[in-house]
């Protein structure tokens, strides 16, 4: 019966009933820092925007309208790209899925 709820409530919200996980990476080298975050401006993985904090400044890299996980294979991406560059990149748990 659980599951039947589950189902409809997805049904109900569009398709679906979870709101899209957070993804962050904080990249560090020496005692400098970035940060590569995906911001979702809904419930849903899209729209998406990619955003890269550095000295305080924060600038959109990418975002996507339509393409459900662009923009975390975007930001997984680039903090291997930082990573290549020297810089040490963890990403940070989502605190939902801890729940």
């Amino acid at each position: 019966m659980r599951h039947l709820v589950m189902l409809f409530a997805a049904i109900s919200m569009g398709g679906s009933a979870f709101a899209a996980e957070p993804v962050k990476y904080i990249c560090t080298l020496d005692k400098a820092e970035r940060i590569i975050e995906v911001s979702y401006s809904s419930e849903k993985a899209a729209p998406c925007a990619v955003n890269y904090t550095k000295e305080g400044a924060t600038q959109k890299l990418w975002s996507y309208e339509i393409t459900e996980g662009q923009c975390e294979a975007k930001a997984a991406e680039f903090a291997e790209k930082q990573k290549s560059w020297g810089w040490s990149c963890t990403q940070e748990a989502s605190t939902s899925s801890a729940q």
